[in-house]
């Protein structure tokens, strides 16, 4: 069966469109900046780091250099890697919390905490 795209299915992949853009400004609005960066290697917790300071990170793996994070404006973002691929390169800086930027073959994930909005419980109410 031949059947082309009619009317309804053009406006049905128009609105799915626009309801992305829509829920991807949405997100970005109205998440909140992170307050600083955690890098763990293979699960194990290596350093956290202010967002609000200025600083370069050297990750050291056998005895090498293998990642290198870099922090400044508010914003973390991977300078450097000699993994094969360099996809953590190129993912871009990270701000907002719960943001991450991950390098498999080092096994290594930065990821931006704090931020979050204080919620109150029963006893401090």
């Amino acid at each position: 069966m031949n059947r082309k795209f009619g009317v309804r299915d053009w406006l049905f992949l128009v609105s799915l469109f626009i309801f992305g853009i829509l829920l991807t400004i949405g997100i970005y609005c109205f998440s909140e900046q992170g307050s600083a960066v955690t890098i763990t290697v293979d699960g194990q917790l290596y350093g956290t780091y202010p967002l609000n300071a200025s600083m370069e990170i050297p990750v050291e793996l056998d005895g090498k250099v293998a990642n290198t994070i870099i922090i400044e404006d508010g914003k973390a973002s991977m300078k450097e890697a000699d993994c094969p691929d360099r996809l953590c390169v190129h993912q871009g800086a990270i701000m907002r919390n719960k943001q991450t930027i991950v390098c498999l073959p080092h096994k290594l994930v930065v990821e931006v905490v704090g931020g979050e909005k204080e919620e109150y419980d029963s006893i401090s109410e």
